[in-house]
């Protein structure tokens, strides 16, 4: 009885094995031909990771890519818009170049001063011609105008020509006064800043002016003196109680003319009253 159960039991393994050999021969079968080993499933599921890591890759792409810039974007752009140059080298290029931006902000190394100044030394200049018949300013006329408190800009070669980035205005609907509104007050009592008061004298009404307003000998809006107002809490907040700071704005004297109305423009020259600024005045009339 043991001799056959062995017999038997043998025979089961071999069949087994048999098996075995079939299904092996069955997935080399199915798998990539002249490749043996590799069934379809596997291959199936390689091809699926490598498109989905391609689709991947391109949508990474996208994104570091972005949007294809406008036409004429980059160095150089504008050139096409502004119409074909008249120049044929760079040097002619160059000195066409150099000539308009003299026409439009004038020659900073010329000696010819363009400007005049009062006896106080303030810098003024006529930007607009007025008409002498209507009236010409004289102490103690009272005006009407309109204004712009200006800084000046890098082109201002000296202090009133060029560009400007206006502070505060009256008059013209920058700020939150009306537009057409104007600042009637006397010249020549000491209601405008000293340099205003010496240098709107002798324009004509319907012209416009450009005075330069500096800090110091008295012209602008900054006291005489020391000023400034100590903030003994700064040193204490860092720890440091002998340190402190100064309150600047305690220096602008608000009693002088012209003065900003909203609150931004009170901030913004509160920040550059004691810097070298412009005033652009149009004188629209004179009388109350």
């Amino acid at each position: 009885w043991l001799g056959g159960w062995h017999q038997l039991h043998e025979g089961d393994r071999s069949r087994s094995r048999l098996r075995l050999r079939v299904e092996n021969l069955r997935s080399e079968g199915s798998g990539v031909p002249g490749v043996p080993g590799v069934p379809q499933r596997r291959l199936a599921a390689v091809a699926l990771a490598l498109s989905l890591s391609l689709a991947g890759l391109g949508r990474a792409r996208a994104l570091i890519k972005g949007n294809t810039p406008p036409k004429d974007y980059g160095l150089g752009k504008g050139i096409n818009k502004a119409g074909s140059l008249d120049c044929r080298s760079r040097a002619e290029c160059e000195e066409m170049g150099l000539k308009r931006e003299e026409e439009k902000y004038g020659n900073p190394n010329s000696q010819e001063k363009t400007y005049k100044l009062t006896s106080s030394g303030a810098r003024y200049k006529d930007m607009k011609p007025g008409n002498e018949s209507d009236g010409v300013v004289k102490v103690g006329d009272d005006l009407k105008i309109r204004y712009r408190v200006m800084r000046s800009g890098k082109r201002s070669y000296d202090g009133l020509s060029g560009e400007a980035t206006t502070l505060f205005s009256l008059g013209y609907g920058e700020d939150d006064g009306p537009k057409d509104a104007t600042l009637n007050a006397t010249i020549g009592q000491g209601r405008f800043v000293k340099a205003l008061d010496e240098g709107l004298v002798g324009m004509a009404v319907g012209g416009v002016r450009r005075v330069q307003v500096r800090p110091d000998y008295g012209l602008g809006w900054k006291k005489e003196g020391k000023c400034a107002e100590a903030i003994g809490a700064v040193g204490v907040v860092a720890g440091l109680p002998a340190a402190g700071a100064e309150r600047e704005s305690a220096c602008l004297d608000t009693s002088l003319l012209p003065q900003p109305i909203d609150w931004d423009a009170k901030r913004r020259f509160e920040r550059r009253f004691d810097e070298g600024l412009i005033v652009e005045v149009e004188l629209m009339g004179l009388g109350k």
